[in-house]
């Protein structure tokens, strides 16, 4: 059986009413992929957004919060937030350099990286696994596109 819903498009009854709202369906896949990546991060005692920061600070040492808020599309208090669990773990230190914040790895810090990536290698791989190999990074992009046009829209 299908359902006509507003937005016109058919949906398989087995599904959800909603499924054809970008909303409900965008926070479906939300839940699912932020499920996958807290399984794994949680393995270290971290979210994936605190690897990504992480990741960042490693890369570009001396990183300022505002370049971290640009790179990783976050608040200025998300990144003030993610950073002080990261220092309180002992993993990025702030210093200041006049009126400029600076956030560098600690050693613990740096010795995380290869685990992130192979973390990030294992959630790609579940990723692929469940739609496919060949649909993860054209589906990645269009998400991302998506993000970026509703984004700059509002």
């Amino acid at each position: 059986m299908n359902i006509k819903t507003e937005s016109t498009a058919v949906v398989d009854a087995k599904d959800t009413p909603y499924s054809a709202c970008l909303l409900f369906s965008a926070n479906a896949l939300a839940r699912a992929i932020t499920a996958i990546g807290d399984a794994e991060f949680g393995r270290f005692g971290l979210s994936y957004s605190h690897a990504y920061l992480l990741c960042e600070v490693v890369d570009q040492p001396g990183v300022s919060p505002s370049q971290l808020s640009n790179t990783l599309f976050l608040t200025p208090s998300t990144i003030t937030r993610l950073v002080e669990k990261l220092e309180q773990k002992r993993l990025v230190r702030r210093e200041s350099e006049g009126k400029k914040t600076l956030v560098y790895p600690t050693e613990a810090g740096q010795a995380l990286r290869p685990a992130i990536a192979e973390a990030w290698q294992r959630t790609g791989e579940q990723y692929a696994r469940a739609i496919g190999p060949e649909n993860v990074c054209a589906f990645t992009e269009q998400v991302f596109k998506a993000a970026r046009a509703l984004g700059d829209s509002a």
